[in-house]
């Protein structure tokens, strides 16, 4: 046997030397056999299939006016920008159809006391890179929206807030003094601590990861779609993209544009209320002919609200009775402070001095006259003009001012420079709205200037009473004082309009509350082609 194996061993030698090379060419391609079997395949296959897979995945591709931007909710401004945030981010609360505040990140919180909330935050939540969601992105985030040098929109729901690490899992929330609104601050989407502001990445825990961000668009992914938001420079051009066929979808319709999309031919139109969102007719209280509560309740009685949003906001729109959100846990009476009578409008206007004569409303020879400025929406210049042919018949002169968005927003609102405004405000789902009607805030949200003291005394007292009923009670009263000002008049709660294309099936607005919430169904979507 051993010589055997002594004369094989010989042998191999002799063809070794003899024929070097090919041995050599032949261990090679062995081993390159055997390391494409062991490792490149099975390494390979998973990206095959991966690229497979996502070549395969449908594109969503909806319209937006503005400029791509890295979502980061500590930052965002816009509806749009919010929007892609939720899809990325996620808070540790989040908001429910009915205005309630349920857990999301956290998996319970409580409080402690009046100034003192605890957040258990849910385990094994990776971040899109991999890492570990914990308390240390929970405490970076709110210090970095509490950082002055960044200014962040949202610096103001934690200010005067100490929050610190209880574990790895737990947060501990500790204020100054108690603020019943407070765990709704806790929406807000938290960002990762590993990630520096100064190499920034969206990186989120929310559904969709951030996949792509050019100059035109951001594309987002998930395990199933993908949603590329391409952006226009104004809502026309989306628009027209839209009938092109370059996108899937465009929301933010007014009433008045659905026949026009509808002759487009290739879409179908989605609706929704907007709960947390009014069209709103403002009164600047700086103004001489406004400063008396008489006119300003003359105004209120000589407008038929149901008339306005019957023929503006359709019949998807809900008439508004007072500043709360439609949906809310205040049960306020339910019928309107000013139904619509001319004959009490013109008797306010008498208790304030003025009358009629030679066909004109007079005030010691003065006519008044009156200016509504909007922007050039649809709905609401349509409902601008409205407001101008009801209030023509008390013998008011009336004028209506239409401006573009930006030239409204960023001039004349901060300004103040307008009599009559007329605009969507949108509504916190906390009854809490000390920002918009505070004495301290005409300089900020409180665009009407109305000043009062037991106005002020309610906005306090109810942003620091946790008990439920109490809050109710003060906020009732809130309202009926509000509305006997009536620095403001409530019209309507306004749809959400939306176009997609009818190769987009699958799409459900059962618990819509908010425009991000049209994507709430994306995982029964099914998309005919990516081609358009």
């Amino acid at each position: 046997m051993f010589k055997r194996v002594k004369f094989y061993r010989a042998l191999l030698v002799a063809f070794i030397r003899r024929d070097k090379k090919k041995v050599t060419y032949v261990f090679t391609g062995v081993l390159l056999l055997i390391f494409f079997a062991k490792i490149l395949i099975p390494a390979g296959v998973p990206l095959i299939a991966r690229a497979y897979t996502e070549s395969r995945k449908p594109t969503f591709t909806e319209g937006a006016v503005g400029t791509p931007q890295s979502p980061n909710p500590l930052f965002d401004t816009t509806e749009t920008q919010r929007d892609i945030s939720e899809l990325v981010f996620r808070g540790l609360t989040k908001v429910n159809l009915n205005g309630g505040l349920v857990p999301d990140l956290a998996e319970n919180f409580e409080k402690i006391s009046d100034t003192e909330y605890i957040f258990n935050l849910r385990r094994n939540i990776l971040w899109h890179d991999g890492q570990k969601f914990t308390s240390d992105d929970v405490v970076y985030t709110v210090k970095t929206a509490q950082n002055p040098k960044f200014e962040s929109p949202v610096a103001a729901n934690f200010k005067d807030v100490k929050v610190e690490r209880l574990g790895s899992y737990s947060v501990k929330f500790t204020l100054n003094e108690p603020f019943a609104p407070f765990p709704f601050a806790t929406t807000i989407g938290v960002v990762p601590k590993h990630v520096s502001l100064k190499k920034y990445k969206p990186i989120g825990t929310g559904p969709f990861n951030v996949r792509e961000i050019t100059k035109s668009e951001v594309v987002l992914s998930s395990p199933n779609l993908n949603i590329a938001f391409k952006f226009y420079m104004n809502f026309e051009e989306a628009k027209t993209a839209l009938r092109l066929g370059e996108i899937h979808a465009l929301g933010g319709f007014s009433p008045q544009e659905i026949e026009q999309v509808k002759n487009f031919g290739r879409e179908k139109i989605y609706r929704s209320l907007l709960p947390f969102r009014q069209v709103v007719v403002f009164f600047n209280t700086r103004f001489e002919d406004l400063k008396q509560k008489d006119v300003r309740q003359a105004l209120s009685y000589a407008i038929d609200k149901d008339s306005i949003r019957r023929t503006v906001g359709g019949s998807g729109s809900a008439t508004s009775i007072n500043q709360l959100p439609h949906h809310t846990w205040i049960q306020t009476l339910g019928r309107q402070r000013y139904p619509f009578d001319l004959k009490k409008a013109r008797e306010k206007l008498k208790e304030a001095g003025y009358k009629l004569e030679n066909g004109s409303v007079q005030k010691k020879g003065s006519e008044l006259s009156l200016v509504i400025t909007t922007s050039h929406d649809l709905e609401l210049s349509s409902t601008a003009n409205l407001l101008k042919e009801q209030w023509v018949q008390l013998g008011i002169d009336v004028k209506t001012s239409l401006v573009e968005v930006e030239t409204l927003r960023n001039g004349l609102i901060q300004n103040r420079d307008f009599q009559i405004l007329v605009d969507f405000q949108d509504i916190p789902p906390d009854p809490d709205q000390y920002v918009l009607w505070h004495t301290t805030q005409t300089r900020e949200a409180n665009i009407t200037g109305i000043s009062s003291a037991k106005l002020d005394k309610l906005l306090e007292d109810g942003r620091k009473t946790n008990d439920q009923k109490d809050r109710e009670s003060r906020y009732k009263l809130f309202t009926t004082l509000l509305l006997d000002e009536s620095p403001a008049i409530f019209l309507y709660y306004p749809q959400y309009i939306w176009a997609v294309s009818k190769k987009v099936s699958g799409i459900d607005l059962a618990d819509f509350a908010r425009p991000v919430d049209r994507f709430n169904s994306y995982k029964n979507w099914s998309i005919e082609s990516n081609l358009f």
